[in-house]
């Protein structure tokens, strides 16, 4: 296969290959809404308040909605209040609405807004800006202007629009300027944009006929208006001709006044107070399907009850401080009382508030003697050194924080016998939590038999349980308060490895203000990496230290900003080391990998005209800055990719891999790429003269080469290879 460049190819889909697994949805897109009690419901069955068939939301997929908490309206309303004029979005996101986000594909936090049934727009972290933004649906954009209209704020981010262009805007037609009468001042290029009946028509509270992203800002696109040419907007979102949204859409704001306004924005300064509005709106919301909540209880308890009977083992919940595990918790407990233990598998990288919920928890169950810990302490911090940042597609961390911490767990209290597990893993996730049984073995964690008796729930299932279902005591019978982590009420979405590479860069600027000793220490670690390295600022801000391999849309990012990604700062006459760390992943069901660092970076063009003589089973790809080989060594499959900070990733089937003399050949053709000085030995040793200088770089012809290795086997480098995979005692088993 050998070298593939990009740059010059059309972007065509990729041929399907054979036997290649279909991909499923994460979760069923589940929800509808009462549109009579002003209530979401989690699914088809009549409301149970009023019983008014509810009406089908469509949200987008995976379709894993959540209640909006004190922060997520914080965020809500400054942001409208700045877009659209203060008050829109006090009134908008008021403690009197129930706020839904659903969770949305994007560069960043993408959340779809479903408010009174309907998407009413994206809530967007702008990842050059740093800043929230709102893009509103046409929904949103006919609930803006009729606040606007209510709260007699100046026409903000308006286009106002001639009777005549109506109908070609309602097929989604561009707003040109002959059909434009009217642009608000203070417009940017590409801001969103309420597209508005002409002001001659009578007001109402359908006025808002599409959503537009202005071409220009308003200085231009005035001048463009006057001057009867031009593009004004495009046309991102449209009302159909005649369309409009039922009364009861509007209702809820009918009665809105500066004065309801000024309450909500003193209001929401005080998070107690406003939190406990929002209980108040889920409290009626579990009212309203509690039938349908005792279905999925009943589902899940007789799951557990089924599985204890089928798996006679003993029994353990791994409760991680976090609003999943949690769930999981109190339905074992529904079953089993106080009779399993609970292990927690301390990162070292956990949030304080994370640590003392767990003692809480186990506190209100009774269980402080049935918490099991089991601590990584600083280990991140005496291995980051050498491994560099983690990314989403470099956890090495995984192994040695989490991993081992169960597996110890396990082996310490048990003795070698089989453990049962529930886990609180959700299909809405990942794809392989999606793909995942209900009951499974990790081939890495034998001793553990996994359980996820929450796999299908979506987040508003899930919490309307662990907020209002009662906890009672089997043997008292009085009801427990056992609580929820604060810190998702505050704006934390995810709880576990406050540094890890999977959080978005919405999660790290809320960490900057809620914990900024943690957040400086992890970025002052970043800064230095990145003199080290030479890299540019860009690589820290817009979160570029998470991926190794940059996707086709982060690639897009990068070339967008013009932002290089050399990795040339290490100093070439330092000698080359290396760091591995390897074992299973928590992540995954099966696989065996290892993960590393060389201390300098590689060329990857150097080492793709080496790679040859090792394997032509490789691909170079010099759009995304990665050699990846996926072959065979000794008749074991295997798959590595080299990224040119020096870091790579190795998946093999198995622990026995025998990749001791494999990574001799690599990282000796490593080396070359770094410290070739020409001695031409490798040319004086090709049987089939297969190799020349191009330049100062070696060069392989590929035709030619037989990939016998003698050229690898006989540079001097080679025993320095040699030395340093033998000083890491890798198994050699071939």
């Amino acid at each position: 296969m050998g070298s593939r460049n990009n740059s010059a190819r059309p972007n065509y889909p990729r041929k399907k290959r054979k036997g290649r697994m279909k991909i499923p949805y994460l979760g069923k897109v589940s929800l509808f809404w009462c549109s009579k009690c002003n209530l979401p419901l989690l699914d088809h069955h009549a409301c149970g308040l009023c019983g008014n068939q509810g009406i089908k939301v469509k949200i987008s997929p995976p379709g894993d909605v959540r209640p909006a908490f004190w922060k997520d309206y914080a965020i809500l309303q400054e942001t409208v209040n700045r877009q659209y004029g203060k008050g829109v979005g006090s009134a908008l996101f008021s403690e009197n609405q129930i706020v839904l986000l659903s969770r949305i594909g994007g560069l960043d936090r993408t959340d779809e807004v479903v408010l009174n049934g309907v998407v009413i727009g994206l809530l967007i972290f702008n990842i050059v800006t740093q800043m929230f933004e709102f893009q509103p649906r046409v929904a949103g954009g006919d609930l803006i202007f009729f606040l606007q209209t209510k709260l007699c704020i100046p026409k903000t981010q308006q286009i106002w629009v001639k009777e005549d262009a109506l109908p070609f805007i309602q097929t989604g037609k561009s707003i040109l300027a002959p059909g434009v009468s009217f642009v608000s001042p203070s417009i940017r290029k590409d801001d969103y944009v309420l597209i508005i009946k002409n002001d001659s028509v009578e007001i109402d509270k359908s006025m808002c006929v599409a959503i537009g992203i202005a071409r220009e800002d308003s200085t231009l696109l005035k001048s463009m208006v006057k001057e009867n040419y031009g593009s004004i907007a495009k046309n991102k979102a449209y009302k159909k001709n005649g369309s409009c949204f039922p009364y009861e859409f509007f209702h809820p704001f009918n009665n809105i006044s500066p004065e309801s306004v000024m309450k909500t924005e003193a209001l929401i300064v005080n998070k107690d107070e406003f939190l406990e509005y929002i209980f108040q709106n889920l409290k009626k919301t579990h009212e309203a399907n509690a039938s349908g909540i005792l279905r999925e209880i009943s589902k899940a308890t007789s799951f557990i009850s089924k599985t204890l009977n089928q798996i006679s083992k003993p029994v353990a919940v791994a409760y991680s401080g976090g609003k999943d595990s949690l769930a999981t918790l109190l339905l074992a407990w529904k079953v089993l009382g106080p009779n399993f233990k609970i292990f927690f598998a301390n990162t070292g990288l956990e949030l304080p508030e994370v640590e003392e919920n767990i003692f809480q928890v186990a506190k209100a169950l009774g269980m402080d003697d049935k918490l099991i810990i089991k601590d990584a302490s600083d280990t991140f911090w005496k291995i980051v050194d050498s491994f560099g940042p983690p990314g989403r597609d470099y956890r090495y961390c995984c192994h040695s924080l989490k991993a081992q911490q169960i597996t110890e767990i396990i082996n310490t209290i048990y003795n070698g016998e089989k453990v049962l597990t529930f886990l609180g893993q959700r299909q809405y996730e990942s794809l392989t939590r999606a793909q995942s049984k209900l009951v499974y073995v990790n081939s890495f964690i034998p001793l553990q038999i996994a359980a996820t008796p929450i796999k299908t729930w979506n987040a508003l299932l899930l919490w309307l349980f662990v907020l209002f279902d009662p906890v009672i005591h089997p043997d008292t019978l009085e009801r427990i308060e056992v609580p929820s982590n604060p810190l998702y009420f505050e704006g934390h979405e995810r709880l576990g490895c406050y540094l890890c590479p999977a959080a978005n860069l919405a999660s790290f600027n809320l960490l900057k203000s809620s914990h900024p000793q943690m957040y400086a220490r992890w970025f002052s670690y970043l800064e230095d990496y990145a003199f080290k390295y030479k890299l540019p600022q860009e690589w820290i801000s817009m979160g570029l230290w998470r991926f190794k391999r940059l996707s086709p849309q982060w690639k897009n990012i990068v070339e967008e900003h013009n932002i290089q990604l050399d990795y040339t700062g290490a100093d070439p006459s330092m000698p080359l080391h290396l760091d591995i760390t390897k074992g299973f992943s928590p992540c995954l069901q099966s696989g065996y990998s290892m993960k590393g660092k060389f201390s300098q970076p590689i060329d990857l063009n150097i080492l793709n005209n080496i790679l040859p003589a090792v394997t032509k089973d490789y691909e170079f790809d010099s759009d995304l800055n990665v050699i990846s080989i996926s072959s065979q060594f000794k008749k074991e499959s295997y798959r590595l990719n080299l990224f040119p900070d020096g870091s790579f990733f190795l998946l093999v089937p198995n622990q026995q891999f025998s990749y001791g003399q494999f990574f001799k050949l690599i990282t000796t053709s490593v080396l070359r790429a770094i410290y070739c000085n020409q001695c031409k030995t490798c040319i004086s040793i090709c049987p089939v003269k297969a190799i020349k200088l191009n330049d100062i770089n070696i060069k392989i012809d590929t035709e030619k080469c037989t990939s016998c290795k003698n050229c690898v086997t006989h540079c001097p480098l080679f025993q320095m290879g040699k030395k340093l995979i033998d000083d890491l005692n890798m198994t050699d088993q071939g």
